[in-house]
């Protein structure tokens, strides 16, 4: 199978296989976890290799491995190299949906793979590949070739050009920029990254989108590191968020705020129940005590309609003799 050559090369041109061949040469043993030429999917050894790289591959769908397996051929990049990998993300709709997956599994890399694949790509065209000028604007619109400003830049705009085509692509800072909650300030901010470098950050966004519409064919469903860093920040509050609202309820510091009555509250039912049974003597007592000396100041009548009202009728009779008798 490799003394001759097939269509299989062409499929997997550019991929870890042949550089790895043509790196190690033909006395060198082929790595245990090297892709190869006769595979169609993922072995054992691989998977639990990349399992490593990225938690929780091992538990990935078959299908979502195929299509991993699909993407680093196609775009040549070695996944056990990091250059490509898939991360999976808790997918917050299939706890109101049984039919959503539990996961979302996103396919990922950085900037530098990026542009290995388009360059790639535009040679095979025998097209050339080039960039315009950085455009970065600030909130009030104003283009800049140079971003100085300590400020964050409202947008980027990074123009990719292909053969006789053009590809501009504007990222803006409120899309893409992640945020986390600051427990010392009692605050969302900024990702660190994103605060020391705003403008490299967000442009990589920028030029990330360029190269993906100017090699769609090589670089659709695969995204920068980048622009997922807004889904994980989303995804870390919300699974902080739920935590917290847990550890208030277990603290019952959720039902003296009267949320523990409500029903979205994850409040165990035991606590609510035995919260309402012991609120329910405190507000039956409150009467009791306000009439207790209502019998003594009110007319007869009243005092019939009330329970006890045989013992308070003597005292009520004997004031008129009384006065009879002076």
């Amino acid at each position: 199978m490799t003394d001759e050559p097939s269509a299989e090369p062409a499929v997997v041109e550019g991929t870890v296989i042949e550089a790895a061949q043509a790196a190690a040469g033909p006395a060198v043993p082929a790595s245990a976890i090297v892709l190869r030429a006769d595979q169609d999917e993922f072995d054992h050894k691989q998977v639990s290799t990349l399992a490593l790289i990225s938690p929780g591959l091992a538990d990935a769908p078959r299908g979502h491995l195929a299509m991993f397996f699909h993407y680093c051929v196609r775009t040549g990049l070695d996944p056990f190299a990091r250059q490509i990998y898939m991360i999976g993300r808790t997918n917050w709709k299939a706890a109101d949906n049984p039919d959503e997956p539990e996961k979302t599994w996103t396919i990922q890399t950085g900037i530098d793979g990026f542009r290995t694949v388009a360059h790639r790509a535009a040679a095979k065209a025998q097209e050339p590949l080039s960039y315009e000028d950085t455009v970065y604007y600030d909130s009030e619109g104003n283009a800049h070739d140079v971003w100085l400003s300590k400020a964050f830049p409202a947008a980027i705009k990074v123009t990719v050009l292909r053969g006789t085509s053009r590809f501009p692509m504007i990222a803006r800072w409120d899309e893409f920029a992640p945020t986390y909650y600051d427990r010392k300030s009692s605050a969302y901010v900024v990702a660190r990254m994103w605060q020391q470098m705003p403008a490299h950050m967000l442009r990589k966004c920028a030029e990330a989108g360029a190269l993906r519409m100017a090699a769609p064919q090589d670089l659709s469903g695969v995204y920068v590191d980048e622009e997922m860093e807004r889904a994980d920040a989303e995804g870390v509050a919300r699974e902080a968020e739920e935590a917290t609202q847990r550890l208030r309820a277990a603290a019952g510091l959720e039902a003296a705020n009267g949320a523990a009555s409500d029903p979205g509250v994850d409040a165990p039912v035991g606590e609510q129940d035995a919260s309402a049974v012991k609120a329910a003597p405190k507000k039956r007592a409150r009467p009791a005590k306000k009439d207790s000396p209502a019998p003594q100041q009110g007319a007869g009548s009243e005092s019939e309609d009330t329970p006890g009202a045989t013992q308070r009728t003597p005292r009520k009779r004997a004031a008129p003799s009384r006065r009879a008798a002076s």
